[in-house]
């Protein structure tokens, strides 16, 4: 798969459920084997300690409706302090799923109808890589949700960005420079959690967030998060 659709695909689309079972947050994720497992793989900000995610499949045609993975706790982890006087969370979440699992990239028009309907592709620990300056990079997600609750509808648009150049490391983040003024943290809100990859193929980070002022899209230091996995995992 060339670099532009894996970005378009591997983002997999989480939803915060409310109380009667309503969306009421977004973020996003991906799928990765390790270790004979698969695992849906996000950022501690989305998931943080709550039970109330799903996971989107796809659009079942026959019942009209979104079929999703509810999701129980994500596990995370935890890290020293600078001060190494106390443990604080690290931006990484995992929560094993079934080995077979899978879902889809399902893009519908404003009518319901299918555009393209695409497997996503799981990830394993060759893809995951260090971000280098020669190499660009992107990422994906759904923005802008809306609930219609008349029409018992949830919309959002897709976004892919490319052109990230990778900056630097500071305190088990990597900064990437946009390539144009940052648009506002609407514009990648529900982006948090995406696969940032580059034209090598390789994963080198999550997205956490940005900044308007430096003009940047950071996010975790996955290669180190897997190899705590590693450790982790028995």
């Amino acid at each position: 798969m060339n670099w532009q659709n894996l970005i378009k695909y591997s983002s997999v689309q989480l939803r915060k459920l409310d109380e009667q079972g309503a969306p009421c947050g977004i973020g996003s994720g991906c799928l990765l084997d390790f270790k004979q497992q698969r695992f849906l793989i996000t950022v501690f900000h989305v998931a943080e300690k709550s039970s109330d995610w799903c996971a989107q499949i796809k659009f079942n045609e026959d019942i009209q409706q979104i079929e999703v993975l509810f999701l129980n706790e994500f596990s995370f982890i935890g890290d020293f302090s600078s001060d190494k006087k106390s443990i604080k969370d690290v931006e990484f979440s995992f929560h094993p799923v079934r080995p077979d699992f899978k879902c889809y990239f399902h893009n519908r028009d404003w009518r319901g109808d299918t555009l393209e309907i695409t497997e996503r592709p799981v990830l394993s620990t060759a893809d995951i890589g260090e971000p280098n300056k020669l190499t660009k990079y992107g990422f994906s997600g759904d923005i802008r949700p809306e609930l219609i609750p008349d029409q018992n509808a949830f919309i959002t648009d897709h976004h892919i960005y490319h052109g990230l150049e990778y900056d630097r490391t500071e305190n088990d983040l990597h900064y990437f420079k946009m390539p144009e003024d940052h648009p506002g943290h609407d514009f990648f809100q529900g982006c948090s959690g995406a696969p940032i990859i580059g034209e090598d193929g390789k994963v080198v980070s999550l997205v956490s967030g940005g900044s308007l002022e430096t003009n940047e899209i950071y996010g975790n230091n996955l290669a180190k998060c897997i190899r705590t996995l590693d450790r982790f995992i028995k």
